[in-house]
């Protein structure tokens, strides 16, 4: 049988970790913020929907039970997802420095019927002069979406998504949507689609 280490927050009960996964947790308080530079909030994902903060970081709205960044997280895990990072917006507004940025990394196997994964918000950084729009397009790319099924969603025109193809191209320096797309993913430069209805 495994050893278990109890976890606990003010905010949450107990929640037994495996000692292997306890071990990793960092237990000095701002160490958690360097899994992902400059991060300011993190939590892991218990199964069953709950979530336990990561010591040494504060809560963030965006990450309570229940929260639609959450639900994203967990889909890119249950979609095979090893690790992957997208951005999300605070509030409802499409600003440019509105967003943050979500680093998503699944648990080993081994562990997953008490801990899923972890993510963990951090500055939007390096968007590389990509509008809002072009962030949400980008979210539609890597779902794979052509210029019609992009316009239906975002009700404009197929012409005025493939204009923002075309500049997306240019500013990724990518020779075809398939390459921005793959640019865009693995460098977590896209809005996710769940995450686009809330703009």
């Amino acid at each position: 049988m495994p050893r278990t280490a109890a976890v606990q927050t003010a905010e949450t009960p107990a929640h037994p970790i495996p000692h292997e996964c306890a071990q990793a947790l960092p237990d000095h308080p701002g160490t958690a913020a360097a899994l992902v530079g400059c991060a300011w909030a993190g939590v892991v994902l218990l199964p069953e929907h709950g979530v336990l903060r990561l010591p040494g970081l504060p809560d963030d709205e965006l990450l309570q039970p229940g929260s639609a960044l959450l639900a994203a997280a967990r889909d890119a895990i249950s979609d095979g997802a090893n690790h992957t990072a997208f951005l999300w917006p605070r509030s409802g507004t499409v600003a440019p420095d509105d967003f943050v940025r979500a680093t998503v990394t699944a648990c080993d196997r081994a562990v997953d019927t008490v801990a899923c994964g972890v993510v963990v918000l951090s500055p939007a950084t390096g968007l590389r002069g990509l509008t809002p729009r072009e962030l949400e397009v980008l979210g539609h790319l890597v779902e794979g979406c052509s210029n019609h099924e992009i316009a239906r969603a975002l009700a404009v025109t197929p012409r005025t998504v493939a204009a923002h193809v075309e500049h997306i191209l240019v500013k990724l320096n990518a020779t075809s949507r398939t390459l921005a797309a793959v640019r865009a993913e693995r460098a977590g430069l896209y809005i996710p689609l769940t995450a686009a209805a809330l703009l």
